[in-house]
Formats: C-alpha cells, structure tokens, sequence
C-alpha cells in the first residue's frame, strides 16, 4: 500500500482497499486511513470528492462512499474548495444514507455559508434528483 501524494492516488488506493473488503473484511481499509495522517487535507478531500463523483462503481457505491465519509468524520480534512462546485460534481452521485458527507461540508464550511450555497443551487436549473438530494442535505443539516 503506497501513500498517496496525488487525488488520484488516492483514489487507487482506496478503491484498491475496498475491492478486499470480501476478503479479509475493513482491515485494509482500516490501514489506508491510518497512513492519511501524512498525506495533505488537500489531497484527502480531492480523493474524497473523486469518489463522491464516481458513476462507474454501481455494486458498490455505497460501501465506496460510506467509507469516503468515515475518512472525512475521522481526519475532518479542511479545503477552500468552492463550496458550490464541490455540491455540483457529487449531489447527483451521493448516496442520502451517507449522512458524513453533509456534516463535512457543514463542519469544513460553516453552517451559514452552507445555508447560503445550498440556496444558491437551488435557484438553478435542478434535475429530479439533484432537487430531491439537496433536500435531504438540508433534513440532514436541520436547515
């Protein structure tokens, strides 16, 4: 298992971590988010958000972002990424059962910044599920 010094790397590896989750359970996965302390927040949440906009991992999306919002609860990464680009790529891919990835954003932004964001979104031109996940955003953030 390598330390990742890309978003991209990071990606691999965690992918590569959650494949043997059949085999041998979360150990690996486990020991991926123990080598996260020497990796930057920056490229933590890039991978993280990578994972969030992953379409082409339907059997295990879930599992895949369940463990992506585990990292973000456990090493809280901080990021100045646009709030409102970060909510574009991966409202439509997230999971509404994965409850970490609200209080990341509202944890990493604050809850007034996210309130006014999410406002914003809403003022676009959604889609059905893009409407129905900021929804669940907000039932998650109690705003």
């Amino acid at each position: 298992m390598n330390i990742p010094e890309t978003s991209e790397d990071f990606k691999i590896e965690f992918y590569s971590s959650i494949d043997f989750f059949d085999k041998i359970g979360d150990l690996r996965i486990r020991q991926f988010m123990n080598r996260l302390n020497k990796v930057s927040d920056k490229i933590i949440v890039g991978g993280i958000i990578k994972v969030f906009e992953n379409k082409m991992r339907p059997e295990t999306e879930y599992t895949d972002q369940k463990y992506a919002g585990k990292i973000l609860e456990k090493l809280k990464p901080k990021s100045d990424l646009d709030l409102l680009k970060v909510l574009k790529s991966t409202i439509e891919n997230w999971n509404k059962s994965v409850e970490e990835f609200p209080f990341w954003i509202k944890e990493n932004y604050g809850i007034e910044q996210v309130k006014n964001k999410l406002n914003e979104y809403e003022t676009q031109n959604l889609n059905e599920t893009e409407s129905d996940k900021l929804k669940t955003i907000k039932w998650w953030l109690k705003i």
